[in-house]
């Protein structure tokens, strides 16, 4: 896939190694040290026990479909206006937690739809998408 143009992530000191992960072709996700809960959006501190012992897990990079819109309009600038439509989804991750992201190289489709991770360059980065892989629930 060729590069595209989308606003880059604002990173934290923590959330750096989501996208590290991600800039070496892996999904990594927080796990809880304590309680082993593996959660999204990464952040400091574990959202089931409020743990600060935190690691980081790579994942499958498989899921499924949960929701998802096609998106019509720009609500970030003419920038976007090229890559319209696209398609916004809410994936459940094979692992368990539920992660926002966007769907590549399909022009449809359905809650339930088997996909896997792609990291698509995106200027200089690879931002963590999705692409469908032919099952369906």
């Amino acid at each position: 896939m060729t590069d595209i143009w989308a606003p880059l992530p604002r990173t934290t000191d923590f959330s750096a190694a989501f996208w590290d992960h991600a800039d070496r072709g892996e999904l990594a996700l927080p796990e809880c040290g304590d309680c082993g809960h593996l959660y999204y959006p990464p952040r400091r501190f574990c959202p089931a026990c409020a743990s600060d012992r935190i690691g980081w897990r790579v994942l499958s990079g498989r899921g499924r479909v949960f929701s998802h819109s096609t998106v019509l309009t720009s609500f970030h600038g003419q920038d976007w206006v090229g890559q319209l439509p696209y398609i916004a989804a809410l994936i459940d991750l094979e692992e368990g937690p539920r992660m926002l992201s966007r769907i590549v190289g399909a022009e449809t489709v359905a809650s339930g739809d088997a996909v896997i991770a792609e990291f698509v360059p995106v200027q200089g980065r690879r931002l963590p998408y999705f692409r469908l892989t032919g099952g369906a629930a």
